[in-house]
């Protein structure tokens, strides 16, 4: 029961902004009650969470083949993301009169996954007995789930920056916007770097057979 008591003390915060949004992330950024390492392992919880979803659900509901996933892969892909949209959000409100810190940007989308941390586990055990005609149930609730972590990033991002919702929608479009950027600069830099290894490379075996 003590147990219990702990993980519930331990995960409350999050359990009441998935219910209660704009006050929860109030108290996790205005009343300092927000803590980074909940924030991490719920990130965690959510990269354990999709791995498992990837590699255990039903062929009903999962074509992909078990064999082809990297669980290593899926982790820094997830991680990538979530550090691409929190500078790009930050490089954003930085602009735009936002109240919010980087570390308050990344508190609140880790928070708001609580959703999918509640359910992919569950609905993946249960989609190893569902019927084809069932699987319906399943993408209805994983639907439901994206869906309200996404109000939810929506709620703390508004709650974070102090920000109107007109303005919060236009700071997520901009957010996207410059993670594009972003993801184009990287690809584009990569791209020159591959290139100067390959010159530097073939110039060093010419210089050799030619000596």
């Amino acid at each position: 029961m003590t147990m219990v008591k702990r993980v519930l003390s331990f995960y409350a915060l999050p359990l009441r902004i998935m219910v209660r949004p704009f006050s929860g992330f109030y108290e996790m950024k205005y009343e300092k009650r927000g803590l980074l390492r909940v924030a991490v392992f719920n990130f965690l919880m959510v990269c354990i969470s999709v791995s498992f979803m990837n590699q255990y659900s039903s062929i009903v509901v999962n074509q992909r083949n078990p064999r082809t996933i990297n669980s290593l892969v899926e982790f820094a892909t997830l991680t990538g993301a979530l550090i691409l949209f929190c500078v790009s959000n930050w490089a954003v409100t930085s602009l735009t009169d936002g109240e919010g810190r980087f570390i308050d940007i990344v508190m609140a989308v880790c928070y708001a996954m609580t959703p999918i941390v509640l359910t992919f586990i569950p609905m993946t055990i249960l989609s190893n007995v569902l019927t084809v005609d069932e699987g319906a149930f399943y993408f209805m609730v994983i639907s439901v789930a994206v869906f309200w972590f996404a109000f939810l990033i929506f709620s703390g991002l508004v709650t974070v920056h102090n920000y109107s919702a007109a303005k919060a929608i236009t700071t997520v479009l901009l957010t996207f916007v410059a993670l594009l950027i972003i993801v184009f600069l990287i690809t584009l830099l990569l791209t020159l770097w591959q290139q100067l290894v390959l010159f530097i490379r073939s110039l060093y075996t010419e210089i050799v057979f030619r000596v």
